[in-house]
């Protein structure tokens, strides 16, 4: 949604394969996405690849949409020991693997999937332009699910915990639109362009909107205007999109603040990233109508 590219590493100890695979995957586009494909011939480098520039600044997320993993490289289990650091180590449960070997007697295909959390199993005779674009394309929709759903789930976590401020939890929003954008070393990313920022009782109140608030707020007024999808079954949130922009809303109640998330991608928002944005949104709205204000604040010191 916010990306320019999307990332997939390749990791195979046979060059031809490698150059093979980056020029079939080079040319394929996904969701409107290119693709940017990284290589490395062995375990050691694809580590260092994933400790170095696809690293991310928070552990268990990952910037790496897919990974086409060969089975024997420096050893026979060499790739299913790369697998296994990616899960255990790293604690990336977001990337889709797909392990490839051209001995498939070496690890069994229903054990490996068991034991080393894969995605899928693929004979390097299978590798296909179009079968390659197929776990791509699936690929890329999983990982892009669950990468929202852990990142919005852990802003959830850190809004509640914040709960007792709206200045904190607007600092919390805003720090973590921040981290969207941020290598591990804290650099601008320039495969990103993140704009999103939630506004309330015709207030800015947290995000990073690269631009004015009046200019928010207008966005906001244009797309209010236009129809409206429901999220959920509650009656009181809805998205609308026009293009690559986006709104989510929630209406005040007794339990929730009158509320809006404004977004603008890089690409159309697919429908189930704007229903998971649409609940985090709801439930950021009920957090805030129950956050002290400054002056209960003081009542309560």
């Amino acid at each position: 949604m916010f990306a320019k590219e999307i990332i997939v590493l390749a990791v195979d100890d046979e060059p031809d394969v490698l150059s093979v695979t980056k020029l079939a995957l080079s040319s394929m586009k996904v969701g409107g996405l290119p693709l940017k494909v990284y290589a490395a011939g062995s375990k050691a480098e694809a580590i260092e690849l994933l400790n170095g520039p696809l690293g991310s600044q928070r552990r268990g997320i990952s910037r790496i949409a897919v990974a086409f993993i060969d089975v024997v490289m420096e050893t026979d289990h060499a790739g299913l020991e790369l697998c296994q650091y990616i899960r255990e180590t790293m604690g990336n449960k977001i990337t889709q693997i797909y392990v490839r070997t051209g001995q498939p007697g070496v690890a069994p295909e229903r054990a490996v999937i068991d034991r080393y959390d894969i995605t899928g199993y693929l004979a390097k005779v299978e590798a296909t332009e179009d079968k390659l674009y197929s776990l791509v394309r699936s690929g890329i929709r999983s990982a892009l699910v669950v990468g929202l759903s852990l990142g919005l789930s852990e802003a959830t976590a850190a809004l509640i915990n914040a709960s007792r401020s709206r200045e904190q939890m607007a600092a919390v929003l805003t720090y973590f639109v921040a981290s969207l954008q941020r290598d591990p070393q804290g650099e601008p990313l320039q495969t990103v362009d993140v704009r999103m920022c939630c506004i309330s009782d015709g207030q800015v109140i947290g995000g990073d909107w690269n631009e004015d608030d009046a200019a928010a707020l207008a966005m906001r007024d244009r797309l209010a205007a236009r129809p409206a999808t429901p999220v959920g079954t509650s009656g009181d949130t809805s998205y609308v999109t026009d293009g690559n922009d986006f709104l989510i809303q929630v209406a005040a109640g007794p339990d929730a603040a009158d509320m809006a998330l404004l977004a603008r991608g890089t690409v159309p928002a697919p429908e189930i990233e704007l229903q998971l944005l649409g609940r985090f949104t709801r439930s950021f709205a009920a957090l805030w109508q129950n956050a002290a204000t400054p002056e209960r604040e003081l009542v309560t010191a």
